[in-house]
């Protein structure tokens, strides 16, 4: 299957790009302005004569689009065998969209292995699954990849360079795809571990929760310094116990999205926090965001996971308390500070993982 993909479609196969919000927008324009042949799909009929016709944006920050990039709203026009799909919509939309797409995949008969590549940041909250489960689930002929790291989209649309990772169990595949989104200010690296990869990449929203919290109660740089070493100790124990490596964690798709997440005021997870700190109720916040924040949907989950597992992960369980109002973002930290002392590091199966 990876064989097929990779020596079937050449670096300049074009590009869809599912999902029309800040990351689906920001890969488009991106991808457009290296010159490759970019559809944007949204669900949205008038967004995309609109944009079709107006050619700029203005959030997060206002762009011309690529004279070569298409917009549209008919699936069809976007799903093909013979191009890379990328999924930017949200986490609780893939499995829809995903089983859209393999309709008009199995209507076109195609003898090649379609490459879709997942560039969603969260857990589906009925299944529990990662967006890559969700998607082979529906498409199952497909490569599936997953796209994560430290990629703020009003820093890349305002011309700042980024890395990122894409992962794929088939190296192949995952080189592949890394020839097509690579350009002078997207540095792509390529992994085999996509668990690690995706859970790197939805994780850390629920540190970036308690990170906005922690700013707004102005707590400190020693505050904010352990809140994120524990984050990603939480980060890591979940991944690596679903089959994630710990160096993962401690790359771009863990680590480097967790520090770039919790540090960005654009962030919106990290503005949720902040929202919930000055004494919003989580869907005051939300509300305000006008988006979705993946973090929230993710830490439910995710508290879910650890339930089921047997995993003490406190900064998640007492992020999931304040959403749901059992606890004020006063009351959560200090939950965390009066847990028994333990000590920091403890020996894994594979490695020794923070405690």
């Amino acid at each position: 299957m990876a064989d097929n993909a990779a020596n079937s479609v050449h670096k300049n196969a074009g590009i869809s790009i599912l999902g029309a919000g800040s990351w689906g927008m920001t890969l488009a324009w991106l991808l457009g302005n290296v010159g490759a042949d970019v559809i944007l799909y949204t669900r949205s009929a008038e967004k995309a004569a609109k944009l079709s016709q107006e050619r700029t944006v203005s959030e997060p920050v206002k762009v011309e689009l690529p004279a070569s990039l298409k917009v549209t709203s008919d699936l069809s026009e976007a799903v093909s065998a013979e191009r890379v799909m990328i999924l930017a919509c949200t986490s609780q939309t893939v499995r829809e969209v995903s089983s859209a797409m393999q309709k008009i995949l199995s209507a076109q008969q195609s003898k090649q292995a379609p490459v879709v590549v997942s560039a969603v940041k969260g857990l589906e909250l009925e299944t529990l699954k990662r967006m890559s489960e969700v998607i082979a689930q529906n498409i199952p002929n497909a490569n599936v990849c997953a796209l994560s790291g430290p990629n703020l989209a009003d820093e890349i649309l305002m011309g700042m360079p980024a890395a990122t990772v894409v992962a794929c169990q088939e190296p192949q595949v995952a080189a592949f795809v890394q020839s097509v989104l690579t350009s002078k200010r997207f540095r792509v690296y390529t992994n085999t571990d996509i668990v690690g990869v995706e859970l790197g990449g939805s994780l850390k929203n629920i540190i970036a929760i308690a990170a906005g919290v922690s700013d707004e109660l102005r707590l400190g740089a020693n505050s904010k310094a352990a809140l994120l070493t524990r984050g990603l100790a939480e980060m890591t124990r979940l991944a690596v116990t679903l089959g994630g490596q710990s160096s993962t964690m401690a790359g771009l798709a863990g680590m480097g999205d967790l520090f770039a997440t919790s540090a960005a005021v654009t962030s919106r997870n990290y503005r949720l926090g902040t929202a919930i700190a000055g004494g919003a109720t989580a869907k005051e916040a939300e509300a305000s965001l006008g988006v979705v924040a993946e973090g929230v949907a993710t830490t439910f989950a995710v508290c879910e996971l650890a339930k089921r597992l047997n995993l003490d992960l406190p900064i998640a369980s007492a992020v999931e308390s304040m959403l749901l109002g059992k606890t004020t973002p006063e009351g959560a930290i200090m939950t965390l500070m009066s847990r028994p002392p333990v000590p920091e590091a403890r020996p894994s199966s594979e490695t020794t993982v923070l405690n």
